[in-house]
């Protein structure tokens, strides 16, 4: 099994893995081989690799948080440092890739899965502070809750989103606008006009 995305045998993975994860069905021997796979083949992603693969342990390992201990990574292989570590240098490198649906997707898996990669962090947040516009509104609070969670500090890109969320909540579901009020809350940032329009919603 290939991970590179130029091979047919790779996508098939990759949609499986994706499919495995959205269904929130236990896929053990699936994802110890993505993970062991993965770690080897860590040079051959793209920036779309990489954040499919974490999305994917993330969604994966979200589902099993529900019948584990939060401490807990469940019955699938969801926290392995050398992986995460080793996707984390693959895709600080691949910064000519980024889109703005390639880093929520980071922001918001690293997060979930727990793994601290503050350099990456600080890299994605001064990267979304001078593109917020092209960012989604879900997006958008995707990477903020990520950014939040894990502690990095990222004042300007909180200043500048909150006009463009407020602005934008009624595309947001109700975790998702949770998950704002969260970020901000967790890096301690006054949002007035943002904190309004989402008790309004």
């Amino acid at each position: 099994m290939r991970l590179c995305s130029t091979t047919r045998q790779h996508c098939s993975t990759r949609w499986r893995r994706w499919a495995y994860a959205t269904v929130q069905h236990d896929a053990p021997a699936l994802f110890d081989t993505v993970a062991a796979k993965a770690t080897r083949q860590v040079g051959r992603l793209n920036s779309l690799d990489v954040a499919q693969v974490v999305w994917s342990f993330a969604e994966a390992r979200r589902s099993a948080s529900r019948r584990v201990l939060p401490t807990q990574c469940g019955p699938m292989r969801l926290c392995s440092p050398a992986l995460f570590d080793a996707l984390a240098g693959r895709f600080a490198s691949l910064r000519k890739q980024w889109t703005p649906k390639v880093c929520s997707d980071v922001a918001w898996g690293y997060a979930t899965l727990r793994h601290a990669a503050p350099e990456l962090y600080a890299t994605i947040a001064e990267f979304a502070a001078t593109r917020m516009g092209r960012f989604s509104a879900p997006g958008l609070a995707a990477l903020l809750w990520g950014v939040g969670k894990v502690g990095q500090e990222a004042a300007p890109l909180l200043d500048g989103a909150a006009p463009l969320l407020a602005a934008s909540v009624g595309a947001l579901s109700n975790v998702q606008l949770q998950q704002v009020a969260e970020a901000y809350v967790m890096a301690g940032r006054e949002a007035t006009e943002l904190f309004a329009a989402i008790t309004v919603e």
